[in-house]
């Protein structure tokens, strides 16, 4: 048996485990506020960083080093999913779950000096993005309303040409390793072990969903950003011009919004460019939103030394 078959055979009932798992479940199905979401692209930074830093120490790696495409990483996806997900000062905004941080310490301790144990994570991580990780996309991008690509940058793979053939290459590269029986053992359970990592990440999310249960339904969204576009544009703009760090926007018009904050679609001189503003608290019910709109326009105003309406918003 090829040892790229071997390996899909022995961890196929971890694998079928994650894709199963409640919190996945329920995001795919919709039942969570896109922070619900930008929750598990958070814990995607925290553990891409091992495994990539770890990708810069195996290039040189005659076996592992094989397995190196830059095309592959996400770390930039991430960053851009992260800032239109979370928002200005993001980094300072998200933390590692004790699942996530124990994760990220098995990838920085199998990855030290142990090539296997490098291509037993970097498989675990790439190939399971490129295969169910695209159905994640899809049911992301209808469910969440991301048709154009924001937020969802972590699936795009387009880099890498026709996914299908660089798993051919990449599993074809498996069956080649010049590993003794042994240390490919040692490489299966490896990978089963990140697999159950992987889980215990979603069940930390899971445990959170309750926090995530959307308190603004899509007609509520939608009654709001009528009245912020018809009856508060000049309020919009100087919101994103002080709080969303877009000075030089010439115009700017409310596009979404969720419990943790509101975007915009800003115009630049290159186009229109979105951006979000985090409110000041989650918000849990509809009468907040004045409020805590007010206050955005309110800080603007002081920002930007324009005297404030008496009756905002």
């Amino acid at each position: 048996m090829l040892f790229s078959t071997r390996l899909r055979e022995a961890t196929r009932e971890d694998h079928q485990a994650t894709e199963s798992s409640g919190y996945l479940a329920t995001l795919v199905a919709g039942g969570l506020a896109r922070p619900g979401y930008a929750a598990m692209v958070a814990q995607h930074w925290f553990i891409y960083q091992a495994l990539e830093d770890a990708v810069e120490r195996m290039r040189g790696d005659p076996v592992a080093g094989r397995f190196v495409a830059d095309e592959l990483a996400r770390l930039p996806a991430l960053r851009s999913d992260l800032e239109f997900l979370v928002g200005p000062g993001w980094p300072e905004r998200i933390a590692a779950s004790p699942a996530t941080t124990a994760y990220r310490d098995r990838i920085r301790a199998a990855c030290d000096g142990w090539p296997a144990g490098f291509i037993a994570h970097h498989y675990t991580r790439y190939l399971g993005d490129l295969s169910g990780g695209q159905s994640i996309r899809r049911a992301l991008v209808r469910r969440y309303g991301l048709a154009d690509g924001r937020g969802v940058a972590f699936y795009d793979f387009r880099g890498l040409g026709p996914p299908a053939a660089f798993k051919r290459r990449y599993r074809a590269r498996l069956d080649t390793l010049p590993y003794p029986a042994t240390e490919l053992d040692r490489l299966v359970a490896e990978v089963k072990l990140a697999y159950r990592h992987n889980l215990r990440v979603f069940a930390d999310l899971a445990r959170d969903t309750g926090r995530y249960a959307d308190p603004f339904p899509p007609e509520v969204v939608a009654q709001i950003m009528r009245h912020m576009n018809d009856d508060h544009a000049a309020d919009s703009l100087l919101i994103v011009r002080a709080l969303g760090g877009r000075p030089e926007a010439g115009a700017a018009r409310m596009t979404g919004m969720d419990a943790d904050g509101i975007e915009f679609a800003a115009q630049l001189a290159g186009g229109e460019q979105p951006v979000r503003v985090p409110f000041a608290r989650r918000l849990s019910q509809r009468a907040e939103v004045r409020g805590e709109v007010v206050r955005m326009y309110r800080e603007a105003c002081a920002a930007l030394g324009v005297p404030p309406r008496s009756h905002a918003a």
